[in-house]
């Protein structure tokens, strides 16, 4: 990944344990994949009423995602407000959930 690379350099130039360092780019690998994943399992879902299944699932990871990123920010440390963190899954689960209830309904999507 292009940015990725600068951020190593980033990490590596701050007195940080080589854990500490690995554990992000660990993090920072396992979340690119649950993205793809979660791209690919709405796209599925959009494509095929039978993979409903697959738009709930990917709908309860970004909500967890917001969650988190959410709690952390109100409950540890406030600095993630400044962060797409506590921002970027919330609209993807709000929209998730409106696919979701009006696949179910068979309601016209509104957007």
């Amino acid at each position: 990944m292009p940015g990725q690379r600068d951020q190593g350099n980033f990490l590596a130039a701050l007195v940080l344990p080589d854990d500490v360092i690995w554990l992000h780019h660990f993090s920072w690998h396992v979340e690119t994949v649950a993205v793809a994943v979660m791209a690919a399992m709405f796209i599925l879902a959009s494509r095929n009423k039978a993979h409903l299944n697959l738009a709930i699932m990917a709908t309860v990871l970004s909500t967890g995602f917001a969650l988190i990123g959410i709690g952390l920010a109100l409950i540890d440390n406030s600095v993630l407000w400044t962060t797409p963190a506590s921002y970027a899954w919330g609209p993807i689960a709000v929209l998730g959930w409106i696919g979701v209830w009006a696949s179910q309904n068979k309601s016209p999507c509104f957007f």
